[in-house]
């Protein structure tokens, strides 16, 4: 393949950073509710099993009031916290991963209602 250019990694994760950022601005931009599809399967909770690949947050299911707040740390990066509908941990969600976290650190960020997986789809 003459005149492909291989690139570094480095060249690579500022391309993979670049995208991000763009798509976090659009979305910021449009005041779009979350709904991610992650790469792990469930709760991230170790032993839980709770289904968690794919979620629509419904967070207009909510109010302004929940939703505007948790629109905007979705799209700064932030993301927010909520508890599993199964083990009632807690858990940071952001647009690249979702993480098991202590109530201490949830305390740290905007949270979603106590019962937001009765209005979420969850699969």
């Amino acid at each position: 393949m003459a005149g492909v250019a291989s690139r570094t990694g480095d060249e690579v994760a500022e391309e993979l950073n670049l995208m991000h950022a763009l798509y976090r601005q659009g979305g910021l931009d449009r005041h779009m509710a979350p709904h991610i599809v992650y790469a792990e399967p469930s709760c991230p909770h170790v032993g839980c099993g709770q289904p968690m690949q794919a979620i629509d947050f419904r967070l207009e299911d909510h109010g302004r009031a929940v939703h505007d707040p948790l629109v905007r740390a979705w799209w700064n990066d932030t993301g927010f916290a909520g508890r599993c509908p199964h083990c009632g941990g807690w858990i940071h969600f952001t647009i690249r991963t979702k993480s098991a976290i202590t109530a201490e650190e949830a305390a740290k960020y905007p949270q979603l209602p106590d019962t937001w997986f009765a209005t979420a789809t969850i699969l």
